[in-house]
């Protein structure tokens, strides 16, 4: 694979991992937190809101770099099974 492609592929990958995260915690799961020192914190929602924001901000840039590619979203394989 050429470097334009790989770097396509990363930034998917990217996307798709933070889709999957916000659906986990879309359906119940929760993030705890424990500064040090202090008592656990439920940062569900923080955490969730950053992830949407960061995969917001992938997909313009995936989209401003591979406009020729990125109109395939990411439903398709990444890769080809040969």
């Amino acid at each position: 694979m050429d470097h334009r492609l790989n770097h396509y592929v990363e930034i998917t990958s990217r996307i798709r991992s933070g889709r999957t995260f916000c659906e986990f915690i879309a359906s119940g799961g929760t993030v705890w937190d424990q500064p040090a020192g202090a008592s656990w914190r439920n940062v569900t929602i923080e955490v969730m809101e950053r992830e949407r924001r960061n995969v917001e901000e992938l997909e313009r840039i995936r989209l401003r770099l591979y406009p020729d590619l990125a109109a395939e979203d990411v439903s398709p394989p990444l890769y080809n099974s040969h």
